[in-house]
C-alpha cells in the first residue's frame, strides 16, 4: 500500500459539533427511520430489501401483518418482557411470535438478548396494529404465557407468582396523566375496579415522548383490565407527532449476542459479528441510535457537524457542479456548506447541519467521499 501523502486533512479530529440554526425538520417519525436507511445503504448499498436480513431471510422488526404499521397514527404499545418470558413469547423457530402476529394481526418486535430497558433486566417488545383492539388481544396472549411460566414456577425479575404476577409497561410521559388523574382520581379508581397493583416509576425526560413505565401486579384479568385503560391512554396519543418516534425508539442498552435459552430468535439483524452489524464502531453508532430518546431525535434547533478539509480536495469531495453536496443533501434532509477560512489559504471548513440522525449519516456519507477522493489523488 503506497502511503498517504503528509498533508492529509483532519475529518475527525478537528470535529466540531455544536447547537446551530437549521433547515426546516422532516416530519419528526422519520428522523429515525431515515438514519437506519441511510446507514444500511450505506454499508450494504440500495439493493437489500427493507425488512431482510443480509442473507435474504426475513427479519422480524417491520415486515410481519397485514396493515400498513409504518403509516403516522398507528396505535402501537411498548412491553417490558424478562428473558424468560421473551423467549417463551419467541417460541421455538418463532413459532409462537409468528402465531401471535397472524391472529391479532399486529407487527411485533423484541429486542435482541441482553438489550435491556434500562434499570431493569428486561428486552423491550414492541406491538403495533392497526386498531387499539387488537393491541389488547397481543396483551392478552402476553399474560397467558406469563401465567403459564409463573405457573411452573419460572420467577426471574419479579415476574411474580401464580394469582400474583407482574407486567410492566413502558408510557409516553404525556400518556400518563391520563391514568392518573387529578389528584390521582382515576389511577385510584383503576386499581379498585381492575383489581391490580399499579406503580409508576419516574420518566427519563422532560418532554411529551419522555419514556415512564408503569408496573401492574395482580391476576391475569387485573393486569388485563389494567392495560386495557393504559392502552387507551397511549392511543389517545398516536396522531401526534412524536409519537411514532416514540413507538420505534426502544430506549434499551445492553451486550449483544445469541439466545442462552436455546430458543430461536428473529430479532432485527443484518449479519454476524458485534451484533449483527459487522465492525464494533457500526454496531455501537447503531445502538446508540436506537436508545435515543424522542426528544433528542426531535430537537427543533438542530445540530451541525464541521471539520477541516484540504483545498486541493474540495472539488472532488463537492462533484463536477456540486452534485456530491447535492445528492447527499438530498438524501438526508440536510444542508451541507463548505468556507474559507480566514489566513489559511491551503484548507476549508466543511459545515453540515441539520436534524441530529440525518446529519450523522450526511456526515458520513461525506467521510466516505472524502476518503475515495484523497485514495485517488495519493495515486495520481
Amino acid at each position: 500500500l503506497k502511503p498517504l501523502p503528509p498533508q492529509s486533512p483532519r475529518p475527525f479530529a478537528q470535529t466540531d459539533s455544536t447547537r446551530t440554526a437549521a433547515p426546516p425538520l422532516p416530519p419528526p417519525q422519520a428522523h429515525s427511520d431515515q438514519l437506519y436507511g441511510n446507514l444500511t445503504d450505506l454499508v450494504y448499498g440500495n439493493s437489500m430489501a427493507k425488512g431482510q436480513d443480509a442473507s435474504g431471510g426475513k427479519s422480524s422488526r417491520g415486515v410481519e401483518g397485514n396493515g400498513d404499521f409504518d403509516a403516522p397514527g398507528t396505535p402501537g404499545l411498548k412491553i417490558l418482557v424478562p428473558q424468560p418470558l421473551a423467549a417463551a413469547i419467541i417460541g421455538k423457530g418463532g413459532s409462537v411470535i409468528a402465531e401471535i402476529r397472524s391472529s391479532c394481526n399486529a407487527r411485533l418486535s423484541i429486542t435482541d438478548y441482553g438489550d435491556v430497558f434500562p434499570n431493569t433486566e428486561c428486552r423491550v417488545l414492541t406491538a403495533q396494529a392497526g386498531e387499539p383492539e387488537h393491541l389488547d388481544q397481543v396483551v392478552g396472549q402476553v399474560i397467558a404465557i406469563l401465567s403459564d411460566l409463573v405457573k411452573k414456577g419460572r420467577d426471574f425479575e419479579g415476574m411474580g407468582s401464580e394469582g400474583d404476577m407482574k407486567l410492566r409497561v413502558v408510557m409516553p410521559r404525556a400518556a400518563v396523566g391520563g391514568v392518573i388523574g387529578k389528584g390521582g382520581a382515576k389511577i385510584k379508581e383503576l386499581r379498585e375496579e381492575s383489581g391490580a397493583k399499579i406503580s409508576i416509576s419516574e420518566p427519563t425526560g422532560s418532554g411529551p415522548g419522555a419514556d415512564q413505565m408503569v408496573t401492574t401486579s395482580g391476576t391475569g384479568e387485573a393486569i388485563a383490565l389494567a392495560f386495557k385503560e393504559i392502552n387507551k391512554q397511549v392511543q389517545s396519543l398516536k396522531d401526534e407527532q412524536w409519537f411514532r418516534s416514540w413507538l420505534t425508539t426502544t430506549g434499551t442498552w445492553g451486550a449483544t449476542g445469541g439466545d442462552a435459552t436455546g430458543y430461536y430468535d428473529q430479532s432485527y439483524q443484518y449479519g454476524g459479528g458485534y451484533g449483527g452489524y459487522g465492525s464494533r464502531g457500526l454496531d455501537t453508532l447503531v445502538r446508540v441510535a436506537q436508545g435515543l430518546p424522542p426528544y433528542v431525535l426531535e430537537d427543533s434547533r438542530g445540530f451541525a457537524l464541521s471539520c477541516v478539509v484540504p483545498n486541493r480536495l474540495v472539488g472532488g469531495l463537492i462533484g463536477r457542479g456540486g452534485a456530491h453536496t447535492r445528492e447527499v443533501q438530498a438524501r438526508t434532509g440536510t444542508k451541507i456548506s463548505i468556507r474559507e477560512i480566514p489566513e489559511d489559504p491551503d484548507n476549508r471548513t466543511l459545515n453540515i447541519s441539520g436534524p441530529l440522525a440525518c446529519a450523522t449519516a450526511a456526515y458520513m456519507l461525506m467521510m466516505r467521499r472524502y476518503l475515495d477522493v484523497e485514495g485517488a489523488a495519493a495515486h495520481e
